[in-house]
């Protein structure tokens, strides 16, 4: 038996098929379209960590009372920084990195002053050396941080001694070194070899006077006998600092009238440069050498040098 099919039933089949075969070609052709695109589009655009659009006094007053959870996203997003910069970059590339830091840092304590933590962070993070130069950055912008700190959290030994440390060690600022740690030293909580570096800074700053009043604040305040012990051979060791200065510049004096250098300290007090041979603290006695600096029998002189890979005490 032979089936016919009606004109009507074949022209409905075949459109069909062709409005299915169009649907696919434009799939296809879409697809292909989208592969082509992928290709051809550029490299996604990490997003840069940077501060809110908010100033951090502004955004302190908008937290109600919630500010130092503003406070750690801000510090958590400067974490997350800090592992891009390796010293083998450019100043071009890392200088970047280190305003973006040095932003999320300052927006940190800007929303919570009191952030002990930010402070320590700055401290550790924002000074790094480079490969390509041996050059030292970021030291100026944690010292700014550093001194925010100082002023707002003063109770907490690590703000002045941190300060110090970048002040004597990076920028060799003795004398500001020296009246940080000697803010640090006056905290209850502080180790006891914090007063005593910031009396050694002070004396090699030329700041004898306010390293002789601190180290006998703080010979009066100890308690055991070793910590007495220290600060009675800091307060010995700052009075012979003075006396060998003394010395010093009656010998320059010397010199610079009789165009020769004095033999002796007891030379300098025949010609009236000096009114007595000091008497040194340690049971020793003072020596002029021949280039003019003065020095004792019985103790070395203070000093601290901050060198370029290592912090000594001498």
């Amino acid at each position: 038996m032979r089936l016919l099919l009606s004109p009507r039933v074949s022209t409905t089949t075949v459109r069909g098929a062709a409005a299915a075969l169009a649907f696919a070609t434009a799939i296809a052709a879409a697809a292909s379209m989208r592969i082509a695109a992928w290709q051809r589009a550029p490299a996604p655009v990490l997003s840069e960590l940077d501060i809110p659009p908010i100033p951090g006094e502004v955004a302190r007053a908008l937290t109600f009372g919630f500010r130092s959870l503003l406070a750690d996203f801000t510090l958590l997003q400067s974490i997350q920084v800090l592992p891009l910069r390796h010293g083998d970059m450019t100043p071009e590339v890392f200088g970047a990195m280190d305003r973006r830091l040095s932003r999320l840092l300052e927006y940190s304590v800007d929303v919570d002053p009191k952030f002990a933590g930010a402070y320590r962070f700055a401290a550790a993070a924002l000074p790094h050396e480079t490969m390509n130069d041996g050059k030292v950055y970021g030291v100026l912008d944690a010292v700014r941080i550093l001194e925010k700190g100082l002023r707002e959290r003063p109770d907490d030994w690590h703000m002045g001694f941190l300060l110090g440390f970048l002040q004597s060690y990076y920028l060799r600022d003795f004398p500001a070194a020296a009246r940080s740690l000697a803010i640090a030293a006056r905290q209850p909580q502080a180790p006891s070899w914090v007063g005593l570096l910031s009396t050694r800074l002070a004396a090699q700053g030329g700041e004898l006077q306010i390293a002789t009043s601190l180290a006998e604040a703080m010979l009066t305040q100890a308690n055991e006998e070793s910590t007495r012990k220290e600060w009675e051979d800091r307060v010995k060791a700052l009075h012979m600092e003075r006396d060998l200065r003394t010395i010093e510049d009656a010998a320059q004096r010397y010199r610079e009238t009789h165009g020769l250098p004095a033999r002796s300290v007891l030379a300098l007090v025949l010609s009236g440069y000096l009114p007595e041979v000091p008497e040194e603290p340690h049971g020793g006695r003072y020596v002029l050498e021949g280039d003019g600096t003065a020095r004792s029998t019985a103790a070395e002189r203070l000093r601290a040098h901050g060198l370029s890979t290592n912090y000594e005490i001498h």
